[in-house]
C-alpha cells in the first residue's frame, strides 16, 4: 500500500476535505493534528473529533459515503501519507488484513465523536480543555503545543473569555505553563485529575 501512497507535508490550516464536496483523497497522518469540524451556520465551526498518528483522515470515504458534511483542518503542521480515495477503497474492499487495522479505528473514532457530543454537553469549560489538551498532547510529539486562546474558543465551541479563565485555572495548578500562544503539559498526571471521564473513555478505546 505505501507505493501507492505520497508522502506530504501538512500545512497549518490546510483543507484536507471539505463540507459536502467529494473525498477524492485520504490521509494516513505520520505527525501534527488535524481537526474534523462542523460547520455552523454563525460560521463558527465546533471541533468533532481529533486525528493524529493513529489516524485516517478521509474515513468516509471507506465506510461508503462519498461526501461528509463535516470539514478536515491542519490545527498543527506534520506529515502525512497521502493516496487516492478509489485506490483505498479497492484495497480496503480486497484486504482482509487492512480492514482488521482499520475497522477498529472506526470504532474508536465513532467513540471519540460521541464521547465529545457528551461532553461538550454537561461538563464544565475548564475539564474540557483538560480533555483537549490530554488528546492533543497524546498525538503531538512537538512541546510545547503552538495553540491560542481563539483557536481553543472555536475548537470547543466557547467564548475566548472561558478559555481565558479555564487556562489560568488550570496554570495556577501547575498542570500547564501557558506563554505566547504555547501551552506545556507540565503535570499530566493532575492534568488527568482535572479533565472529565470523557479523556479516559476515549483514550482507553484508541489504545485497545
Amino acid at each position: 500500500m505505501l507505493d501507492l501512497s505520497t508522502a506530504i507535508v501538512l500545512p497549518l490550516g490546510g483543507v484536507l476535505h471539505s463540507p459536502h464536496q467529494k473525498i477524492e483523497t485520504c490521509y494516513f497522518i505520520e505527525s501534527g493534528i488535524v481537526s474534523i469540524v462542523a460547520p455552523l451556520s454563525d460560521g463558527q465551526p465546533i471541533e468533532v473529533g481529533v486525528v493524529g498518528s493513529e489516524g485516517l483522515v478521509g474515513l468516509p470515504a471507506l465506510l461508503g459515503a462519498e461526501y461528509s458534511p463535516l470539514e478536515a483542518i491542519v490545527q498543527l503542521t506534520g506529515t502525512a501519507l497521502r493516496i487516492d480515495a478509489t485506490t483505498l477503497v479497492s484495497l480496503f474492499d480486497t484486504s482482509l488484513p487492512l480492514r482488521r487495522i482499520i475497522l477498529p479505528y472506526v470504532q474508536a473514532t465513532q467513540v471519540q465523536t460521541s464521547q465529545t457530543a457528551a461532553c461538550n454537553g454537561r461538563h464544565q469549560t475548564v475539564q474540557r480543555l483538560a480533555r483537549w489538551l490530554l488528546i492533543v498532547d497524546d498525538k503531538f510529539a512537538m512541546r510545547p503545543m503552538p495553540v491560542t486562546q481563539e483557536y481553543l474558543g472555536m475548537m470547543l465551541g466557547v467564548r475566548r473569555q472561558q478559555i481565558t479563565i479555564a487556562a489560568a485555572a488550570l496554570q495556577r495548578a501547575g498542570v500547564i505553563a501557558y506563554f505566547r500562544g504555547q501551552i506545556m503539559v507540565t503535570d499530566r498526571t493532575g492534568l488527568e485529575a482535572m479533565a472529565c471521564e470523557c479523556y479516559g473513555v476515549v483514550a482507553r478505546e484508541v489504545s485497545r
